[in-house]
């Protein structure tokens, strides 16, 4: 498991110390004695605009390093972000953590679950196990994975802090894939980034969808990986948080990645 730094539920950008970690020991300072012929102080070099050095991080990976007039195009938007009309807040940066519950992140409470029984329900069964991703964008692909991995760790007793995401997106992303990810909001495959996660040679164990299957599997295994759900018009009928029971009605739209935290029995 790569695990980085914590990202707390709320917390999508913010890189901080991990646990157990501390400032590398400073002895006392100690005042400097005055010396005649010491030289005048130099001046501090000026500290480097954030959104500048994402750039040429991104240079330095070799994003649009095939192209320099789509690469001049897209730096450019992250500097003036007006300029790219429609996608402007894709281009514009945004508060990247709060130590607040966001207005609009939906609270799971023990009576918005019709039907579902406290044992059968994973985070209401175990107790302050309940973790929650503020996503911003329709990247599921990676959101999932990462939930899931972190519920494992915690159904087979091991402590472990959130992948931090963002830290493992610069170390790991190629070039495209950074393209792919910042700049077209690119979905991917689920499970090959569950995979990309965990420990080499973890074995993923599948389903075939009966029902009683499933239940088991979720008792013996913990939270599952739903994978590639395919999503109907009507899942976009409230933008909060969707709520299903039936047959689902409208189009298809695309494919969607879930956690599976629990199970109910249906009269």
């Amino acid at each position: 498991k790569k695990t980085g730094t914590t990202l707390e539920p709320y917390q999508t950008m913010k890189h901080t110390r991990g646990p157990g970690e501390s400032p590398p020991h400073q002895p006392p300072s100690k005042s400097p004695k005055p010396s005649p012929t010491a030289s005048p102080s130099k001046p501090p070099l000026p500290v480097q605009d954030p959104l500048e050095q994402a750039i040429q991080f991104l240079k330095d990976k070799g994003v649009y390093q095939d192209d320099p007039l789509v690469a001049e195009l897209r730096f450019s938007l992250l500097l003036e972000p007006s300029k790219a009309g429609v996608a402007e807040n894709h281009y514009r940066s945004t508060e990247t953590h709060s130590n607040t519950v966001p207005a609009t992140l939906h609270i799971f409470k023990e009576t918005e679950f019709p039907g579902y029984e406290k044992e059968s329900v994973f985070f209401l069964k175990h107790g302050n196990m309940l973790c929650q991703r503020y996503q911003k964008s329709g990247l599921c692909y990676m959101h999932g994975p990462v939930m899931v991995q972190h519920y494992a760790l915690q159904f087979n007793g091991t402590a472990q802090p959130m992948l931090d995401l963002v830290k493992y997106i610069r170390d790991h992303f190629t070039a495209k894939q950074l393209e792919q990810h910042l700049f077209h909001d690119a979905g991917g495959d689920s499970i090959c980034f569950l995979r990309s996660i965990l420990e080499e040679g973890t074995v993923l164990v599948g389903t075939t969808g009966e029902p009683s299957t499933i239940v088991d599997q979720f008792r013996f295994y913990g939270p599952a990986l739903v994978s590639r759900f395919e999503v109907h018009s009507d899942f976009y009928d409230k933008q909060d948080c969707h709520f299903h029971y039936g047959e689902p009605t409208g189009d298809v739209k695309g494919n969607h990645a879930m956690v599976l935290v629990g199970h109910r029995k249906a009269n």
